[in-house]
């Protein structure tokens, strides 16, 4: 609970936000045992109650992280702007759940269409409002935080915007699965293909960077002495780099990153 209340401190749009996000995909979770809709072959449901997931971990972490920027003027700005896309993103995929339709690189209705191109119009524009900030985090001159935490949110910063980007290569090729059409066998949830190369694997990792990086320095901050700490905060996100172009480089190639 006081962690909770912290991020509410911190940041209470973000927070609101995160955990309104949190109670639609307890509500969604709860339908989709009674929902029959299908959308390629999976409960239509599934996709709204993963993206309202994401949102809420994107939103608390975003609470927490941002408070350590000096710039409160472009926090409140960047805040604003992560709710609207949010909020709309969470809104066009939960409609077309409903409707049975893609919410994705849908082609077959001018609707669906111009909700999707809404959505890449939104996201691009906080990708670069987030670039923006981390810029802002990466120049500023004092720190309230240890070096090596501050060294893993910078990193898990710049690794989220990276693969932000790369989410929007994706939606250029318009579909994720590599060798075939998307659709088809995957894995419980998360739906990565299981035959095919899946690009959502790499991307799920990159933008996760900004949860996993500034967590290890969370952690090294309070067992090594700093200059240990940073190289081992250096060292970490060489290795995860490494992991997600691996798990990209994969997908790429047509391969599955887990065979059933």
């Amino acid at each position: 609970m006081e962690i909770i209340n912290e991020i509410y401190r911190r940041n209470k749009l973000l927070a609101q936000v995160g955990a309104i996000h949190l109670v639609l995909a307890l509500v969604l979770g709860i339908y989709s045992f009674s929902n029959t809709e299908l959308i390629m072959g999976i409960n239509s449901m599934i996709k709204p109650i993963k993206f309202a997931l994401s949102i809420w971990i994107y939103a608390w972490t975003m609470a927490i992280l941002l408070f350590y920027v000096n710039d409160k003027k472009k926090v409140r700005n960047l805040s604003i702007w992560a709710v609207i896309t949010m909020v709309y993103e969470q809104f066009a995929i939960t409609l077309q759940a409903f409707r049975g339709q893609l919410s994705h690189f849908n082609n077959n209705s001018a609707f669906g269409g111009i909700l999707y191109a809404l959505m890449g119009i939104f996201i691009v524009a906080l990708t670069f409002q987030t670039l923006r900030i981390t810029i802002t985090f990466v120049r500023q001159k004092t720190y309230t935080i240890p070096a090596p935490l501050v060294l893993s949110i910078q990193i898990g910063l710049i690794y989220f915007v990276i693969f932000s980007f790369f989410g929007g290569y994706i939606s250029g090729v318009n579909g994720h699965t590599v060798g075939a059409n998307d659709g088809g066998e995957g894995l419980p949830l998360i739906n990565w293909s299981t035959t095919f190369g899946d690009l959502r694997v790499a991307h799920f990792f990159g933008i996760h960077a900004l949860q996993i990086i500034p967590l290890f320095g969370y952690w090294v901050s309070g067992k090594y002495e700093s200059t240990t700490a940073i190289k081992s905060v250096w060292v970490f996100a060489v290795i995860y780099l490494s992991y997600v172009c691996f798990t990209m480089v994969q997908a790429l190639m047509g391969m599955p990153f887990l065979k059933l």
